[in-house]
């Protein structure tokens, strides 16, 4: 199986120019090293009236990444204040 992770920022661009050689998406799949469903998932998502950009596709992932970097709802911090009120005898409750 071939690696299922993240685009490069050069592996996008070498996405764009296959595009423009008229590439399948299987056959640029195999050229950069991804899973087909990576190269379908990309396009999917990155692709517009004229095209598929590799510097839009960039950014956009960029942006998603920040976004989901500081969105986790179960922190550390988080984490900690529950294990205290846990082990907090006011709090536990015998039924």
């Amino acid at each position: 199986m071939k690696n299922k992770k993240h685009l490069t920022r050069e592996q996008r661009y070498q996405i764009e120019a296959l595009l423009v050689a008229k590439k399948s998406q299987k056959e640029i799949a195999e050229i950069i090293g991804k899973d087909k469903s990576v190269i379908s998932r990309a396009l999917s998502r990155n692709s517009h009236k004229r095209g598929y950009s590799a510097r839009l596709a960039q950014e956009y992932a960029d942006l998603r990444k920040a976004r989901f970097k500081y969105e986790r709802k179960f922190t550390q911090t988080l984490k900690r204040q529950v294990m205290a009120h846990q082990q907090n005898p006011l709090f536990k409750h015998k039924f």
